[in-house]
């Protein structure tokens, strides 16, 4: 994948937050290390994660050479390894993976940790549980994932393989009639490791108390009705709660996007003899 910006824009743009590594790689000599820490937020113009109980470390699609379009079908392939010690911050979220709509809030998809279990996640709404962190730590996960940008599919919408294995099956669009008429609604695809809500970590795990102002957080569904979520601070790297948000590592290796399952499916390349994505 030619996936070319760090979103330091968002991201508070650490510089141990992101880095190629040798020596620890699913194929070939390189990999992608992200690692963020209590506090890691930024904002833009548009966003402010630090004023939104949110922190990230992403890299996100060069804007120049789109992956996805509306009405496109796409594979994505990649691999990730999480820590051994990687933490389980529920009831904060923990996202690995999202394909957005410019102007549009919600992602599209995303790969998300909830309560110790992965889930691919759709339009904010419908979960397909497909495994257990405690079982994925400290080793490496192959994913495949097709996906079809059409607004009325003609099959599956969503496709997703685990090592191999089937483990979901999405047939509602994934472009709605409400998404349609989003004005310059681009897609793009990010990836890394994207924290929402973790004042509800904070709170649950707190050792002295906290007079913070609360987040009301509302949001547009992909049926066009409202969403709401909220959490005990909007603001929560402002306060000391007595505890921080654990540092979370995770890697990424093999990215490939294409036009069919061989060209992205990492053990079908493997078991050819094909090259790695160094």
């Amino acid at each position: 994948m030619k996936l070319t910006r760090i979103e330091n824009e968002v991201g508070a743009n650490r510089r141990y937050g992101f880095s190629r590594v040798r020596g620890h790689t699913r194929l070939g000599n390189r990999s992608q290390r992200f690692d963020i820490r209590h506090g890691d937020c930024g904002g833009n113009k548009y966003w402010d994660d630090c004023a939104n109980d949110r922190q990230r470390v992403e890299r996100k699609e060069d804007p120049k050479d789109r992956i996805q379009r509306v009405g496109s079908q796409v594979w994505y392939g990649w691999s990730m390894f999480l820590d051994p010690n990687y933490p389980d911050l529920w009831k904060t979220n923990a996202a690995f993976g999202q394909v957005k709509m410019r102007n549009w809030r919600s992602p599209i998809w995303m790969i998300k940790l909830k309560q110790g279990r992965f889930a691919l996640n759709l339009h904010a709404q419908d979960n397909c549980y497909f495994g257990r962190l405690a079982d994925f730590r400290g080793r490496w996960m192959d994913f495949t994932l097709y996906a079809d940008y059409s607004p009325s599919p003609s099959g599956p919408s969503v496709i997703l393989y685990l090592n191999g294995q089937k483990a979901c099956t999405y047939s509602k669009p994934l472009i709605t009639s409400a998404m349609a008429n989003v004005q310059d609604g681009d897609l793009y695809i990010k990836y890394g490791i994207y924290n929402s809500y973790v004042s509800r970590w904070l709170d649950r795990n707190k050792t002295q108390s906290v007079a913070a102002l609360a987040l009301e957080d509302r949001f547009s569904l992909s049926t066009g009705a409202q969403g709401a979520s909220d959490s005990p601070a909007a603001t929560p790297f402002k306060y000391d709660w007595g505890v921080e948000l654990p540092t979370q590592i995770a890697f990424y290796d093999e990215m490939r996007y294409g036009s069919n399952r061989d060209q992205v499916d990492v053990r079908m390349i493997e078991a050819r003899g094909g090259k790695a994505m160094d």
